[in-house]
């Protein structure tokens, strides 16, 4: 009898685990999913926070009433989780951060300092670790969440979608989430960068009627390099070109296309198909020495160069033009960090942490001196794997 009592209360339970609802739940008519923010130092108070937040039925074709698909509003205050919970002054109903795509520090704030905000994203388990974090770069924070494109009717989500496109078909995006940038700032050996962004054009001007037809575009957002940080604090940029060669060193480079000089005023057209990446790191003459050692496989997509492409000889010629190019071009932006900015940035002290612990331990403390002082030593390996669908060009068959 006990027995049956006892298998009746287990189903009970059982039932009562089953049909019980999520205690902080809210309806989708009673929500904003929130795409974007954009923080700035405010004039009244200490912080301004722009929020955007999807107007989802007029996404969509078959429901839009010709209302705006994102709506951004901004207020004013002196701590972000103030800002946060206050933002019910001006939208109607209760903003929802687990979508957000985007997060953009406006350049006069990120130089002061954005630990004391990434603190509060980190804290808040209403954030996921998945959106782009953006500094304004020469623009406000708040134009770059509220400059529209036509083909991506909310901001945010094509600032994302940019952003993954870019780094995948190109390497001009340095894929840093929440947990990576915090993790730069407290790790020994490295220093944190994020993606930056600008408009091209003037981002006052509204987007005009799909009826007119204007000769001058609309004002797009841009990809522009990535911003350097020391530890929370801006102190600087990379344009695309360097966040490519930056890119190479952390085994982040999927594809890429480059153009390299094949005699005074011609080019080759190479797309990079495979890229690895290997750092080795030492210490010789009181001073690291870091290798940088990367093997490619690439496609020859044109050559500008009358050169025989039926011969061997020329392949073995242009591999070596592209070590050659692709050398220069991720030790001047190595060098360029190291003279401009003297902070490491790459991990290198993070590698030399792993190969070398005790030596690190004696660094730690002064590892950008250590760094700035660095030899560097770039090592490509260019393998061309064909010439594109055909293997004869018809330029050396020209008559100059």
């Amino acid at each position: 009898m006990r027995r049956f009592q006892f298998y009746i209360m287990l189903i009970c339970l059982s039932f009562l685990i089953i049909v019980t609802g999520c205690w902080d739940r809210y309806e989708l008519n009673d929500v904003s999913v929130v795409s974007g923010m954009a923080l700035h130092k405010g004039t009244e108070g200490r912080l301004q926070l722009s929020v955007e937040a999807i107007n989802a039925k007029q996404i969509y074709e078959g429901e839009s009433e010709g209302g705006t698909p994102a709506i951004v509003y901004g207020i004013e205050g002196n701590t972000v989780a103030e800002l946060v919970d206050k933002l019910n002054v001006g939208y109607t109903r209760k903003p929802i951060f687990s979508h957000i795509q985007t997060v953009v520090i406006d350049e006069e704030l990120a130089r002061e300092g954005v630990g004391e905000f990434f603190q509060y994203l980190e804290r808040n388990g209403e954030f996921r670790n998945d959106f782009k974090i953006i500094v304004a770069r020469g623009v406000r924070a708040e134009d770059i969440i509220s400059t529209t494109y036509p083909v991506q009717k909310v901001p945010s989500l094509k600032l994302s979608v940019q952003i993954d496109t870019m780094e995948e078909e190109w390497g001009g995006e340095p894929k840093v989430r929440l947990t990576d940038f915090i993790r730069a700032i407290t790790a020994s050996g490295r220093h944190p960068v994020t993606a930056a962004m600008t408009i091209d054009g003037d981002p006052t001007k509204g987007q005009h009627s799909a009826h007119i037809k204007k000769l001058k575009p609309e004002p797009i957002v841009i990809v522009d390099g990535i911003a350097v940080f020391n530890n929370d604090k801006l102190v600087g940029y990379l344009n695309t070109e360097d966040t490519r060669n930056y890119l190479w060193t952390q085994d982040e480079i999927k594809l890429t296309t480059i153009s390299v000089p094949c005699d005074e005023n011609n080019f080759l057209g190479i797309r990079i198909k495979n890229s690895s990446t290997k750092i080795k790191t030492s210490y010789h003459d009181k001073k690291p020495r870091i290798t940088v050692d990367i093997l490619l496989e690439s496609v020859l997509q044109s050559s500008q160069c009358a050169e025989d492409l039926t011969s061997i000889e020329t392949y073995e010629k242009y591999q070596e033009l592209i070590d050659k190019y692709i050398e220069e071009q991720i030790k001047g932006t190595i060098q360029k960090v190291q003279q401009t900015y003297g902070i490491d940035i790459f991990g290198f002290g993070n590698t030399f942490h792993r190969q070398h612990p005790r030596k690190f331990k004696e660094l730690k403390d002064h590892w950008d001196d250590e760094f700035a002082k660095a030899e560097i030593d770039v090592v490509t390996s260019v393998y061309i794997r064909r010439a594109g669908i055909r293997t004869d060009g018809f330029l050396d068959k020209i008559e100059n």
